[in-house]
């Protein structure tokens, strides 16, 4: 996996500001650059968008997010192509944007992240994304996703449970109907976490199912 643009030739505007964002050296110059980019709504500048991600500046990476995902399913392929293997920092942007945009192309990265991947934010951004993702894959792909999520349920990491509940809130919405009331019985097990986020995540999930069921 590499954080490296890939190689499809950019268009002269884009061309210059990605050589600007290698030259940048401020936070302010960086920020000015990526909304440049985002600005021009050309999608070869997704890949230097993405690799803003890797910058370890969090306003320039929050920036280049709002800015990819202004690009929706467009910006999947790169997404997953550019996958940055060491910086877990990047690696979480991607699958927070993989998430939102909850396209059913990010299903296998999805779970493989929450199966393998050591670092919190991008095992909490996976299993978020994750409910947003399957209801647009193959029943047996819901039924792989039901069992993960329930796992979750059992997580050491609070942040992990809590998207766990999320995501069976989004089964429980749009999965296939036969999958529906174990995602709903997955939610009903969250009221009773030691944790006072997690009920409270879970009634509201319950709120929200019952005012749009």
């Amino acid at each position: 996996m590499s954080a490296s643009p890939t190689a499809q030739v950019p268009s002269t505007a884009v061309a210059q500001l990605a050589a600007e964002l290698e030259q940048a050296t401020s936070p302010e110059a960086l920020l000015r650059v990526v909304r440049a980019l985002g600005a021009l709504g050309q999608v070869e500048g997704i890949p230097y968008l993405i690799r803003a991600f890797g910058f370890n500046r969090p306003a320039v990476g929050e920036a280049a997010l709002e800015e990819v995902l202004r690009f929706g399913e467009l910006a999947v392929k790169p997404l997953l192509e550019q996958i940055d293997g060491f910086d877990y920092g990047a690696r979480a942007y991607s699958v927070r944007a993989l998430a939102r945009i909850g396209h059913g192309d990010a299903y296998p990265f999805l779970v493989e992240a929450i199966v393998a991947d050591f670092a919190p934010s991008v095992r909490r951004a996976a299993v978020r994304g994750l409910g947003r993702v399957v209801a647009r894959r193959p029943v047996p792909d819901q039924e792989r996703a039901l069992v993960l999520l329930q796992q979750c349920l059992s997580d050491s990491d609070w942040g992990v449970r809590y998207a766990a509940v999320g995501s069976l809130t989004d089964l429980a919405r749009s999965g296939e109907p036969l999958l529906r009331p174990q995602a709903r019985a997955g939610i009903q097990t969250a009221l009773d976490d030691a944790d006072p986020l997690i009920p409270l995540r879970a009634q509201m999930s319950q709120q929200e199912l019952a005012a749009d069921p």
